[in-house]
């Protein structure tokens, strides 16, 4: 009786697999990188000594409210606008907000008064 030895096979490995894992890991950073650009915003967290001497200050306030206007003086601004009404003002200016307020109308706000010549601008954070 003839018996033949087993033949081994070498093993092979499919790149199939593989290609399919790439690309969808190529289709998932596409969809999730953001193309924008990215700012800082300067933040100055002042001492509670100094938070003190500022209470001293005459402060022009501007209240963000929920529907995305500026309150100042009494009366309500579309961000817009808030640049030409600030121009002459010479204060140092608070920003505050409703609760409900949109973040980016309390960036907008910070960013029309730097446009304004103003520069003791203060963003009072809500809890």
């Amino acid at each position: 009786m003839h018996l033949e030895p087993e033949r081994h096979r070498s093993p092979s490995i499919s790149l199939t697999p593989l290609i399919d894992v790439v690309f969808i890991l190529l289709v998932f950073f596409m969809l999730a990188t953001r193309f924008g650009e990215w700012k800082d915003l300067p933040v100055n967290v002042l001492s509670s000594e100094a938070s003190e001497q500022s209470n001293d200050k005459q402060w022009l306030t501007l209240t963000v409210t929920a529907d995305g206007q500026v309150e100042m003086e009494g009366r309500t601004l579309p961000i817009d606008e808030l640049t030409a009404a600030l121009e002459g003002h010479s204060e140092s200016v608070l920003i505050s907000g409703d609760p409900e307020a949109p973040v980016q109308a309390a960036l907008a706000t910070l960013d029309a008064a730097r446009a304004a010549g103003l520069e003791d601008v203060q963003l009072e954070l809500m809890p």
